[in-house]
């Protein structure tokens, strides 16, 4: 294993990028087929409940290897430093949701595109995934649900 993957980080990196992408191409979340069709649905409420099925899809497999990795963060820098990074790319991943809502014209009137981008970047995080499904027993099915409404009701009229 060690000579494949060097590490433990670089095994739980490696298992980090199949669980985020679902399979091992080596294709970024962004350049993915699913994405594009996300950020293509000039539909608002569609372009929200197409991200929210998503994150749904790929958080019940992410959500494990990342809490292993957020417990992994806090005693050793290098799982911080990548725990940093997915942060960074996810963030940056959803910032393109808000872009694309804003330039639609679809936000609530006075909220700004930054704005947008931060409460999805909260209400989207594995930390509230872990927090309701894992803790507190939600099914992915209710999570979804919860989240699209929630997302629907923060960003659009």
């Amino acid at each position: 294993m060690y000579r494949l993957f060097s590490s433990k980080m670089g095994i739980l990196k490696a298992v980090l990028d199949v669980s985020i992408g679902g399979d091992d191409d080596a294709v970024a979340m962004a350049e993915r087929p699913q994405v594009h069709a996300v950020l293509g649905d000039e539909d608002p409420v569609g372009l929200l409940t197409r991200f929210t099925a998503l994150l749904h899809e790929v958080m019940a497999r992410v959500g494990p290897v990342h809490r292993i990795l957020a417990d992994a963060a806090r005693a050793d820098p290098e799982a911080a430093a990548l725990l940093a990074e997915i942060a960074r790319q996810r963030q940056e991943g959803q910032r393109r949701i808000a872009r694309a809502l804003a330039r639609s014209g679809a936000l609530r009137p006075g909220l700004r595109e930054r704005d947008a981008a931060d409460i999805i970047h909260a209400l989207a995080s594995p930390e509230v995934y872990g927090l309701l499904v894992a803790d507190r027993s939600w099914s992915g099915r209710r999570y979804e649900s919860w989240l699209s409404a929630t997302l629907l009701s923060q960003l659009l009229p």
